[in-house]
C-alpha cells in the first residue's frame, strides 16, 4: 500500500512483471509487450504529437517510441508516476508527473510550434478509471489549448498579406508618430478600460459621473458606444488590421483622443485622430523591432497582448498610469444573447444558427454561473490571465464587468466599488499630455531614400527567388537532384535568407513556410522518387508563394513612396 493506492507489481503469463492498481491491470497478464504492440498501432497517427496518460511499466510508451518520426513527438502525462517510481523505469521520456492545467497548457505550448495543431491523446487502460477526475481535466486543457492555438494560427494566416500592407504602410504614421515609451508612466490616475461586451451598456451612467476622475482608454470598437453617450475616451487602442476595423472608425473624428496603434494597425485609421498618436509593437513580431528603427529611427516598445485588443489595452494601461485598473463591458461571453454593447457596429441577437456557426460553449462566469462563449473569446480569455500570471502589478488588476466569464488572476469588485474606492484620487494632475515629435522636409527626404533602398532590396529577392526555380526546371533527372542543382539551390537559399534578414517580411513569410513544410511531410516507407517528387514539389510551391509575397511587398512599398511624394514633398 503506497499513499492510498493498493499497487501489487506481478509476474504475466509471458514473465514479463505487469501492474495491479487499486484491482486495476495497467497492462495485460498474459502478454503486456504485445498488448502495448497492438494498441499502438491503433492509436499511433504519423506526424502528431502524442500525449500518454499513463506510463505504468512502460510497455505503451516504448512500443510508441519506436513508432514516431522525427516529425512526430511523444510526452507521457502520469499523476501515478511518483508512487510506482521504485518500481518502474522512466527512461528517456519527457514527462508530466504533477499534473495541472498550467503544466500541460506550458508543454502544449511549447510543442505546437510551426503552425502543428496536430495532436493525439491516449489514455493507457484503465487509468481514466484510477484518475477520472484528472483525465477529464487533461481532456480540457488539450481542446482548450488546440481552440486557442487554432484561432491564433487561423488568424496569422487570414491576415498575413493585409497585416504587411498596414506595417509597410504604417512606416508613414510612425516615422512622425511618437513611440508608446514616452507614456511610461505619465499618469498617477486611476483607469478605466471600456471594452466592447455586452454588459457596458449598464456601465456607462456611472462612467459619466466618475469621467473627469479616470483616464479612460477605449478598447478598439468600443468607441462608437462610448461616443453614442456623448463620452470621448483619452486615448483609443488599436491593433486590428482589417478593412472591417477601419470601418468602426472612418465616420468619425477624433479631437480629443490619442491613438495607441499596432504596426500591423489598419493604416487609414490613424488619418481619423487629429491629436498625437502612439505606436507599439506586438510581442509577436520577431525582427521588427531592429528594422523599425533602422527605417523610421524609432524606438518602439514590444508588448505583450493576446488574441484581442483589449488584452494590449491591459499592458498599455498598466504601462501609462500607476492607478488601479478596471476592465468593464469585458464580457468574453454571449451575454442576454447578445453579441456587443448596443450602438457597437458589430451589434446583433444570438440564435441557434449562430451558436452553431460559432461552435458555441458554456463556461464558468463571473458569479460561478454557466456562461455562453466559443474559442474566439476564449483565447482572449487566456491572454488576459497570461498577462495576471506575469505581471508584477496584477494586483491592480480589477474584473468590474459584473458579468460574462470569470477571469483568472483578477480581483472581481463592482464597478460601484472600484468607483467608490477613487474618490481620493480627484485631484490628480492631467496636465502632462504629450506632443508628438516634430519632422522636418530633411527629415522626410533621409525617409523616402530608405524605402528606395527597401524596394531595391524586394527586387533583388524576387531574381533570387526566379534563379532558384531555373535550378529546380533545370535538374535533368526525374528520381534525384544533381549536385549542380543541390549546389545552386543552397547558394539561392543562403542568398534569400540574407536578404530576407533586411527587410521585414515575417508576417507574410512565416505562414508560408511553415505551411508548405506541414504540407509536404515525409510518409513513413516512401521511396527514393516519391521523395525526390515530394521535395521538388515541396520547393517549387515555396518559391511561387514567396514570389507572390514579395511582389506585394513591394507593391505596398510603392505605394508608400507616392503617398510620402503626395503628401510630404519627400522626392524633390
Amino acid at each position: 500500500m503506497i499513499q492510498g493506492f493498493n499497487i501489487e507489481k506481478i509476474q504475466s503469463k509471458t514473465d514479463l512483471p505487469t501492474l495491479k492498481v487499486n484491482n486495476f491491470l495497467l497492462h495485460s497478464k498474459y502478454d503486456p509487450k504485445k498488448e502495448a504492440e497492438q494498441f499502438v498501432k491503433s492509436q499511433y497517427i504519423e506526424n502528431h504529437v502524442h500525449l500518454l496518460f499513463g506510463f505504468g511499466l512502460g510497455y505503451f510508451a516504448e512500443a510508441l517510441k519506436k513508432k514516431i518520426n522525427e516529425n512526430d513527438r511523444l510526452v507521457i502525462i502520469d499523476p501515478l508516476f511518483k508512487e510506482i517510481k521504485s518500481i518502474t523505469n522512466q527512461g528517456d521520456y519527457h514527462m508530466i508527473v504533477d499534473v495541472t492545467e498550467k503544466n500541460i497548457e506550458i508543454e502544449l505550448n511549447n510543442l505546437l510550434n510551426d503552425y502543428n495543431v496536430n495532436v493525439k491523446l491516449i489514455c493507457s487502460p484503465n487509468y481514466d478509471k484510477l484518475f477520472p477526475d484528472l483525465y477529464k481535466l487533461v481532456l480540457k486543457t488539450v481542446k482548450d489549448v488546440l481552440s486557442v492555438n487554432s484561432v491564433f494560427f487561423n488568424t496569422i494566416n487570414y491576415f498575413a498579406e493585409i497585416w504587411q500592407e498596414n506595417y509597410i504602410r504604417n512606416y508613414f504614421y510612425i516615422f512622425e508618430d511618437g513611440s508608446l515609451s514616452e507614456l511610461e508612466k505619465r499618469y498617477n490616475l486611476p483607469v478605466v478600460i471600456a471594452s466592447g461586451g455586452p454588459s457596458l451598456t449598464k456601465q456607462i451612467p456611472l462612467l459619466k459621473k466618475v469621467r473627469n476622475n479616470v483616464l479612460l482608454i477605449a478598447a478598439g470598437s468600443t468607441v462608437n458606444t462610448l461616443l453614442h453617450y456623448d463620452i470621448e475616451a483619452d486615448y483609443v487602442v488599436s491593433v486590428d488590421g482589417s478593412i472591417a476595423n477601419y470601418n468602426h472608425f472612418k465616420d468619425s473624428i477624433f479631437q480629443k483622443s490619442k491613438l495607441i496603434y499596432s504596426v500591423r494597425n489598419h493604416y487609414k485609421i490613424r488619418e481619423q485622430f487629429k491629436g498625437p498618436a502612439f505606436s507599439f509593437i506586438p510581442s509577436f513580431e520577431p525582427g521588427v523591432y531592429e528594422h523599425i528603427e533602422k527605417i523610421t529611427g524609432k524606438q518602439l516598445p514590444t508588448l505583450l497582448g493576446g488574441a484581442s485588443v483589449a488584452n494590449y489595452t491591459l499592458t498599455i494601461a498598466e504601462r501609462i498610469s500607476s492607478g488601479p485598473i478596471a476592465l468593464i463591458g469585458q464580457d468574453l461571453a454571449y451575454t442576454e444573447n447578445k453579441t456587443h454593447a448596443e450602438h457597437n457596429k458589430h451589434f446583433s441577437n444570438v440564435n441557434d444558427k449562430f451558436k452553431e456557426e460559432r461552435r458555441t460553449f458554456f463556461t464558468e462566469g463571473y458569479d460561478g454561473e454557466n456562461v455562453l462563449t466559443d474559442a474566439v473569446f476564449l483565447s482572449m480569455k487566456k491572454g488576459f490571465e497570461q498577462i495576471a500570471e506575469v505581471s508584477e502589478e496584477a494586483k491592480r488588476f480589477f474584473n468590474c464587468t459584473e458579468g460574462g466569464v470569470k477571469i483568472k488572476g483578477f480581483r472581481q469588485k463592482t464597478f460601484q466599488e472600484f468607483c467608490d474606492d477613487i474618490e481620493s484620487w480627484k485631484e490628480k494632475s492631467r496636465n502632462n499630455e504629450c506632443i508628438g515629435p516634430s519632422v522636418d522636409i530633411n527629415n522626410w527626404r533621409d525617409f523616402y531614400a530608405k524605402i528606395q533602398a527597401e524596394i531595391k532590396i524586394y527586387e533583388e529577392i524576387l531574381h533570387q527567388l526566379n534563379k532558384g526555380l531555373r535550378h529546380l526546371k533545370e535538374n535533368p533527372s526525374k528520381i534525384m537532384f544533381s549536385q549542380k542543382a543541390i549546389k545552386g539551390l543552397n547558394k539561392v537559399d543562403k542568398k534569400l535568407k540574407e536578404l530576407l534578414n533586411k527587410v521585414s517580411m515575417n508576417s507574410i513569410v512565416e505562414p508560408v513556410t511553415m505551411d508548405v513544410l506541414n504540407k509536404f511531410l515525409p510518409k513513413q516507407g516512401e521511396s527514393k522518387a516519391e521523395e525526390y517528387a515530394r521535395v521538388f514539389k515541396q520547393n517549387q510551391v515555396l518559391y511561387d508563394r514567396l514570389l507572390n509575397a514579395t511582389n506585394l511587398s513591394r507593391r505596398y512599398t510603392e505605394n508608400l513612396l507616392e503617398q510620402i511624394k503626395k503628401t510630404r514633398h519627400g522626392d524633390e
